[in-house]
């Protein structure tokens, strides 16, 4: 593994990396918290550079974790780890592991490098890094700057947007453009009614809309859905009693989807006017936005050439092979054995990337029954996370906020890793997990527990204020 990294790096990067490794070395011991988060917006503006300077956005944003991570074992000479990130870990072994057997080895020891250097140190070392309330705050406030100033720089880029069949590609290619843009609305939205500051309410509100109108014209459906459910995620995240709320303020309820109607009419008319006629398609009716999901498509998913066969084939090769899987980047190969000619060309280009686009079934077709038990077990932890938290928002009012967005950056994320990109570019997820790890540990360590309600890994469900 080692030496493909070295081989896959050149001279340059390497020599170009270490005094700059030394310098986040130094940040990381005066602000560990600072350097974790300043990855974030490396992944996404280092990209830019390729065409500049021998550097890599995956490798470069990868060194910031880890000198933040070295910074905090230094500190304590040790690490903690919880149950999620331990079967994070084993996820990864068991990645690496699968090389020995996959179908395609070249690109699956680039895929199993990315995850291990650059997604599991994301994950696993947040908890070690942001250690205290200030640290969340630091880290949830570069990540926010972050997504405004990738709304700005998008719009500035606007006449220089690369058009991928009419829609708006930006910084990166029009997918992983709109599922950021889709990031950076939500977490706007969320400065919108939680921050008390009219000044700041103004400029998120200006951010939140210029990111939404932005994330419509690249065309990425998932980014749009995920932004719906999400919205839908916060109503019931804030209110303990949302169902009852339903009924009990029936006033509010109605005018709320009254407000929901006229706006979808609204926008829809909007946006006629202000999209390419191919992307005002994706969204102009149901069956359009879910034209992957029909019936005609799974059932004859071998003639099409949609994300459905995608799906469909790496479930009939988990299906074939439960045991093993494909092994790292074995999927590639997956695409020949089930498609026509069109996908064994795709499988035979050395420089193509390819994936089942969803998380789960990623790892269930690679890394067979194993892989799709522990990041199922993963996402069920997350989620007992998420609950855990929903109790501490409500006993929590000053720091609602931070609460929220370590929770919503997750659900975010997990939501659009289920419809496109491979593991090593669900950035939006991991980084959202190592949020939503760091912020449940915190509140369990700041919120005594009674000791019959501890579980393995403090998973108890109440929570009790220290005396």
């Amino acid at each position: 593994m080692f030496q493909h990294i070295l081989n896959t790096l050149s001279i340059e990067t390497i020599l170009l990396g270490m005094p700059l490794f030394g310098m986040l070395l130094l940040l990381a011991v005066m602000r560990k918290d600072v350097c974790y988060a300043l990855g974030f917006p490396a992944y996404i503006f280092l990209a830019q550079l390729k065409h500049f300077f021998p550097v890599s956005n995956s490798a470069g944003a990868a060194l910031f974790p880890l000198a933040a991570g070295m910074a905090a074992f230094f500190k304590s000479f040790r690490l903690r780890f919880g149950l999620c990130e331990k079967l994070l870990i084993a996820l990864a072994v068991l990645m690496v592991a699968s090389l020995t057997y996959s179908l395609s080895p070249v690109y699956g020891r680039d895929k199993a490098a990315l995850f291990c250097f650059m997604v599991v140190p994301v994950v696993v070392l947040a908890p070690n890094v942001i250690t205290n309330i200030k640290s969340l705050r630091t880290v949830t406030s570069i990540i926010g700057f972050t997504c405004v100033i990738f709304v700005l720089v998008s719009m500035v880029m606007r006449v220089q947007f690369r058009i991928e069949d009419g829609r708006s590609a930006g910084m990166f290619e029009a997918t992983r453009a709109g599922q950021y843009l889709g990031l950076a609305a939500i977490i706007s939205f969320i400065y919108v009614v939680y921050r008390y500051e009219i000044g700041r309410k103004v400029i998120f509100l200006g951010v939140m809309i210029l990111a939404t109108l932005l994330m419509f014209m690249s065309g990425t459906r998932g980014a749009v859905l995920a932004f719906a459910l999400s919205m839908i995620f916060i109503y019931w995240f804030v209110h303990l009693d949302c169902f009852q709320r339903i009924f009990t303020k029936a006033h509010i309820t109605i005018a709320s989807v009254v407000l929901v109607v006229a706006a979808v009419f609204l926008g829809g008319y909007f946006l006629k006017s202000a999209l390419p006629a191919k992307v005002y398609q994706r969204f102009s009716k149901l069956e359009n936005f879910f034209d992957n999901f029909t019936a005609d498509k799974f059932e004859n998913w071998r003639d099409v050439h949609t994300r459905t066969f995608n799906y469909m084939s790496a479930m009939h090769y988990f299906a074939d092979h439960p045991l093993t899987g494909a092994g790292a980047g074995g999927y590639k190969e997956v695409l020949a054995m089930y498609g026509d000619i069109r996908y064994k060309k795709e499988a035979a280009d050395a420089n193509a990337h390819a994936y089942p686009h969803n998380v789960i079934l990623e790892f269930a077709c690679e890394q067979g029954i194993l892989g799709l038990i522990l990041i199922l077990w993963i996402i069920f932890l997350n989620f007992r996370m998420i609950l855990r938290l929903r109790k501490a928002y409500s006993r929590d009012p000053q720091n609602r906020f931070l609460i929220l967005v370590c929770a919503l950056m997750y659900f975010y994320g997990l939501c659009v890793a289920m419809t496109s990109l491979d593991i090593p570019r669900m950035m939006i997820l991991w980084w959202g997990m190592g949020l939503l790890i760091a912020a449940d540990k915190l509140y369990r360590s700041e919120l005594r527990l009674p000791l019959k309600e501890q579980g393995k890994n403090g998973d108890a469900l109440c929570f009790v204020k220290k005396s």
